[in-house]
């Protein structure tokens, strides 16, 4: 990260993390996402639950060290938006674990953002569930979810 002092010099800041051993960062990001960090949004009838993606975001920062995301590609296929992405996650032992998804969005989209970042952010969050971050999550309403 580069940050620019108040005479215009830059100076690098390094971040530091510790890599964890694939089991223990598995295990981690298996672990259910504590109620608090949850929003409930209705759609039709349901009252579904979910996790932001800034959300779930810092869970990966404290969960899986060095993670990275990548948008593969944004595409308009029909009516809608496909975004592709991927999740790759390093791990002490050298492993890197990568987790792919794809989310789609109308491009008449009644949500207030674009459509192709609200599915970039869906995108996301289906690959940190792949990788088992907020996986409890999926299928559930808020009448089921306990």
């Amino acid at each position: 990260m580069l940050q620019t002092s108040s005479n215009g010099t830059q100076a690098t800041t390094v971040i530091k993390f510790s890599l964890r051993p694939t089991a223990e960062t598995l295990a981690d990001l298996s672990r259910p996402i504590d109620p608090r960090h949850l929003k409930t949004r209705k759609q039709g009838s349901a009252t579904l639950i979910y996790c932001p993606w800034n959300t779930i975001a810092l869970h990966l920062h404290h969960r899986a060290p060095g993670w990275c995301w990548e948008v593969q590609s944004v595409q308009a296929v029909g009516s809608a938006v496909v975004v592709t992405g991927r999740l790759t996650i390093p791990t002490a032992d050298g492993d890197l674990l990568h987790y792919s998804a794809v989310a789609s969005e109308p491009l008449e989209s009644t949500s207030k953002a674009p459509a192709a970042e609200v599915a970039a952010n869906s995108c996301l969050r289906r690959a940190a569930a792949l990788a088992g971050l907020g996986l409890e999550l999926w299928g559930r309403t808020d009448e089921n979810y306990h």
